[in-house]
């Protein structure tokens, strides 16, 4: 089922100025499309007009070319959510009269990226308080933004999709960025296509320019990278033909919502990123082609180590302590407390309110970002990384990459020695390459050894020998 069947003309009929509506779907379930086609039908019927809001200029550009195509820029007004905040902060009056419908698509982008950018509460607020008209929060990972709403006591109208994953036809993670390197290095080998994801555009650019004649870079307009290494003419080309020519695209997540790409040849998609959310959208990136049996994409995600997941719930938990102290004490208190001492975060902020006096604001959003992100941080280290983003796509089955990788070298190297007289040099060798830990300690004894490979179910069993003078190892292998 797509939105456009969920909802139909009799429920745009049915919304009232002031509504707010939700509408949450998967990524190609027709969220963009019931905007551009039947909204817009209807907008034009009444001689209404809609304002769509976007958080991308990747996004905005693709989108900005459809609508042209299709004529329908008499309608339709694309802006981006920064934009809005711009105007806002530089005191400009945005005009909202023309408009019946203010879309925001892609809306977690409210809290998603509250984790950096200090002003999404601006635009959000200001949506929030366009009362006379019908207002769209569309999504495939809203489900924290709604809970905000009812943070805010704000009554929606709710649409839901079921969103699954059964695209996803293999989901694995891996430890390193080294693998990263060997993901590039395999994908070329086999003239296969990817798409890499990751967050920071330092380490997208030398990953790019490693491989440079296999890759395409892609960042924001806001990183340095952009104006020296981002091909713009290529960029325009995908965004308008929904795929790329080159075997693999390196991005940041400038691209982790509303772009289309809809090449069939791309397989595989790689992340480096943190933010749950905005990873999900990453990977929705490649539409499937329901057309072509089996269809789907293997998925690559980069571990989070418990340990790492403490650090940034130490990290978080020091950036909420402000917020926490304001909410209990208030500004005067806070400023006896902290004085002189600004917030970095801009969580705590001053605003001069309309008697023009300065007073102390909460930057609710990044607040409620924090929140977030703690209680999800907690959810995680309660099994671990791995174990989590599994529970959330379905995924009983997945492999950790180095595992696997050690896993071969390992059989490989077993095989090379079978039946061969390992005295204390190669038993030694083989005590190290088998690497089997309790409580950290290494295990050297051949029973334990044997102990862990039928753990890791590799059919190989050391065997002591003897005789009057010597003492040695030979492996054998086994019936699996």
């Amino acid at each position: 089922m797509k939105v456009g069947e969920l909802i139909k003309i009799e429920g745009i009929k049915n919304w009232n100025k002031g509504d707010i509506i939700t509408i949450k779907a998967g990524m190609g379930k027709g969220k963009s499309y019931f905007i551009k086609n039947m909204l817009y039908a209807f907008a034009k019927a009444e001689g209404k007009k809609i304002l769509m809001l976007i958080h991308r200029l990747d996004c905005v550009n693709q989108f900005r070319q459809e609508i042209e195509k299709d004529r329908k820029t008499d309608v339709i007004k694309i802006m981006t959510y920064q934009a809005l905040e711009y105007m806002i902060k530089k005191d400009y009056q945005m005009d909202f009269s023309k408009y019946e419908y203010i879309v925001c698509d892609e809306f977690h982008y409210f809290l998603s990226d509250a984790a950096f950018n200090r002003t999404t509460d601006i635009s959000l607020n200001v949506i929030l308080g366009q009362t006379d008209k019908i207002r769209i929060f569309m999504s495939a990972t809203g489900d924290y933004m709604k809970r905000y709403m009812g943070y805010k006591n704000l009554e929606s109208i709710d649409y839901e999709l079921p969103v699954d994953y059964d695209f996803i036809k293999e989901l694995n993670f891996f430890n390193e960025d080294d693998t990263m390197e060997k993901f590039v290095e395999e994908i070329i080998a086999k003239d296969d296509k990817a798409i890499f994801f990751i967050q920071s555009a330092k380490k997208a650019y030398y990953l790019h320019e490693k491989y440079i004649n296999h890759t395409l870079f892609n960042c924001s307009e806001s990183n340095k990278e952009y104006s020296e290494y981002v091909d713009k003419d290529k960029i325009k080309e995908m965004l308008r033909n929904e795929r790329f020519e080159e075997q693999i695209l390196i991005t940041t997540t400038t691209m982790d919502a509303g772009v289309n790409i809809k090449d069939t040849d791309v397989k595989h998609i790689i992340c480096d990123v943190e933010d749950i959310g905005v990873l999900i959208q990453c990977i929705g990136r490649r539409r499937i082609n329901n057309k072509i049996e089996n269809d789907g994409i293997y998925v690559y995600i980069k571990n989070i180590t418990n340990k790492q997941l403490g650090g940034r719930e130490t990290q978080a938990k020091a950036k909420l302590k402000r917020a926490e102290y304001f909410k209990e004490y208030g500004g005067i208190e806070y400023v006896k407390q902290y004085g002189r001492d600004p917030d970095r975060n801009a969580i705590v902020y001053d605003e001069v309110d309309k008697d023009e006096n300065i007073v102390k604001k909460l930057n609710e959003m990044a607040y409620f970002k924090l929140k977030i992100d703690i209680a999800t941080i907690q959810l995680m280290k309660q099994s671990n990384y791995v174990t989590y983003i599994s529970d959330l796509f379905g995924k009983e089955k997945y492999e950790i990459i180095e595992k696997v990788e050690k896993m071969e070298e390992l059989s490989e190297y077993l095989d090379r020695i079978v039946g061969k007289k390992l005295e204390k040099e190669g038993q030694n060798e083989l005590i190290n390459r088998v690497d089997l830990r309790v409580n950290r300690r290494q295990q050297k004894s051949y029973s334990k050894l044997n102990e862990g490979l039928k753990m890791i179910k590799l059919p190989y069993i050391i065997l002591p020998k003897r005789n009057n003078e010597n003492r040695w190892w030979v492996v054998e292998k086994i019936d699996a």
